[in-house]
């Protein structure tokens, strides 16, 4: 079984961005689910040699598990979940869960309009796109790319930004930067993402919300915090959605 720890933000030492025990939000004993901090790499470590350790080498330390491996990454400027898998055997165990599509992702992005569009509550809904990924980046094609769809399930505008709205989105595929590829094809790109379009500032993109099955009982675990000092202040709709939101399974 899963123990929730009583989590209290914890600050990153001058080194750079960090995990510590307050990070870890549950626990067993083959895998755990840490909360990794934006600015830290799931796993590539710096090309110059000089960054803060991943949070691959962190947890392991952490964890005191010397053969973790992550079964899941998600990109170094993103906030959010990662489950740490113990050993090859806990990390196969959720590889084929997500292969089953067993795994929910929900994400809370800031967002801001690139044309001359202002409604970004017409983005909710179920969109469809093909993505090819071109060195760093992902395009939008119009064939040969990977089949890629997400959910924007709630827009409120952001409390602390003008022109600029919260966005919950589940995805159901998971491609290389899908998530910031097909809101720059959207007409609302993150805000700071400069790369995909988007406005000068500070770029937010939160794994908030992981249903995943648990590899010691088969129960659906949630990773979610109600209350996260570290969140964006996002208007209440956008945490009544996140809270209310559901694993894919129980709405086939």
């Amino acid at each position: 079984m899963y123990a929730r720890a009583n989590r209290r933000p914890s600050e990153d030492p001058p080194s750079g961005p960090s995990v510590t025990a307050a990070d870890i939000v549950l626990r067993s004993e083959r895998d755990a689910v840490l909360l990794k901090p934006a600015g830290l790499s799931s796993e590539a470590p710096a090309t110059n040699g000089k960054g803060p350790a991943t949070l691959l080498v962190q947890a392991r330390a952490l964890l005191a598990w010397p053969e973790a491996q992550l079964p899941h990454r998600i990109d170094r400027p993103t906030r959010g979940f990662v489950v740490v898998a113990r050993d090859s055997a806990a990390v196969a165990a959720h590889n084929e869960a997500i292969r089953a599509g067993r795994w929910t992702k929900h994400y809370l992005a800031r967002i801001a309009a690139s044309g001359p569009q202002v409604d970004a509550g017409a983005l909710i809904g179920q969109h469809h796109a093909y993505l090819r990924r071109e060195g760093a980046v992902a395009r939008v094609v119009r064939s040969g790319g990977d089949p890629s769809t997400l959910v924007i399930e709630a827009i409120a505008p952001a409390p602390t930004g003008s022109g600029e709205w919260h966005a919950v989105i589940r995805l159901v595929t998971g491609r290389f930067h899908q998530i910031r590829a097909m809101l720059s094809a959207l007409g609302f790109p993150l805000v700071g993402d400069q790369e995909y379009g988007g406005t000068r500032g500070h770029m937010y993109l939160d794994h908030a919300s992981l249903w995943f099955p648990s590899i010691v009982d088969g129960a659906m675990q949630r990773a979610w915090l109600p209350v996260d000092p570290r969140r964006e202040p996002v208007d209440p709709s956008i945490i009544s959605a996140l809270a209310s939101a559901q694993p894919m399974e129980s709405q086939r």
